[in-house]
């Protein structure tokens, strides 16, 4: 029953979000889960144990994004954690080429661990500092975090990353209008011009969603 209670509750809340999921991806989604769950009760991987938080919290948050990527796009992930928010990005959207970075070594196994799991494709997850990591050359043109609570020392540490045209999609809390300001003003501070800023809410009022679009100049 929790199962297919998760499994509706995924769809929906996806749904919620302009993203449309095939039974194969909540499948996956499902086994993403349980996995999670397990390693869970060893490795602390996230401070959200519910199954149906995890869900919205997890899962649907990291769809966010997707309706303004493009579907091909290459992606390199910022401190992901166990995995957000661009392996459900790969999940929804297999196009996506995605290199992950995490600092945590226990995280990075797991992160490891579940695309040998899922059998995903053209993922990769490396154990580094972004500062530190050594990637290959053209290996992104769109960065993703969700690791950051204000925007700033993101930009300090992408922007030296990026080449002209490249976009950073920053994912942060709810926000309001003169944060907006605030917030083009330190990406211009780092040569990045804010392009889109998108304001949302999870489904079942689990709490509020900012993405922030910004281009490499």
């Amino acid at each position: 029953m929790l199962k297919v209670r998760v499994g509706d509750l995924l769809r929906q809340g996806s749904l919620e979000v302009g993203v449309s999921l095939e039974d194969l991806q909540i499948e996956l989604f499902g086994v993403y889960l349980q996995e999670l769950l397990e390693w869970n009760k060893t490795f602390n991987l996230t401070g959200i144990r519910d199954p149906e938080d995890i869900v919205i919290k997890h899962f649907v948050d990291s769809l966010t994004p997707l309706p303004y990527l493009e579907p091909f796009a290459r992606l390199l992930d910022i401190g992901p954690g166990a995995g957000f928010p661009s392996i459900p990005l790969k999940i929804a959207a297999p196009g996506l080429k995605v290199q992950l970075v995490e600092a945590s070594r226990k995280k990075v196994s797991f992160l490891k661990h579940i695309i040998r799991t899922l059998k995903l494709e053209s993922v990769a997850a490396m154990h580094s500092r972004v500062e530190d990591a050594e990637l290959p050359d053209e290996s992104f043109d769109t960065i993703i975090s969700r690791a950051f609570a204000h925007l700033e020392p993101l930009v300090k540490i992408v922007s030296p990353l990026m080449e002209p045209g490249n976009t950073l999609v920053a994912m942060l809390g709810p926000t309001a209008t003169e944060d907006h300001h605030r917030h083009a003003d330190c990406a211009l501070a780092e040569s990045l011009e804010l392009k889109r800023v998108v304001s949302l809410e999870l489904p079942l009022g689990r709490g509020g969603r900012t993405l922030l679009f910004l281009v490499k100049i």
